[in-house]
């Protein structure tokens, strides 16, 4: 309750579908900068597509009040870029 878990590490440019479902009360999912805002109900999976245009991190914050806790709903999203991704999934890659 009253957290965006996990945080998110995505690759610029590639596609994504965000799965966002409560289980207890309605809360918003505020990603800022990027002015995208989505409302998410208790009982429901929803399927968020995106592909980040722009490498960076950005902020996860609920928008909708959902309790004593709200101010601490706070997550990540990290953006890293196309080739930046691709060099450190190939440094993990055991030789």
């Amino acid at each position: 309750m009253w957290s965006w878990q996990p945080v998110l590490k995505l690759q610029q440019g590639a596609e994504y579908v965000l799965h966002l479902s409560s289980t207890d009360v309605n809360h918003g999912f505020s990603l800022a900068p990027v002015n995208l805002n989505f409302q998410v109900v208790p009982g429901y999976d929803y399927g968020l597509r995106v592909r980040p245009t722009q490498a960076g991190d950005f902020r996860i914050l609920c928008n909708e009040f959902c309790g004593v806790g709200h101010h601490m709903m706070v997550g990540k999203v990290i953006v890293a870029p196309a080739a930046a991704l691709a060099r450190a999934q190939a440094a993990e890659v055991p030789r």
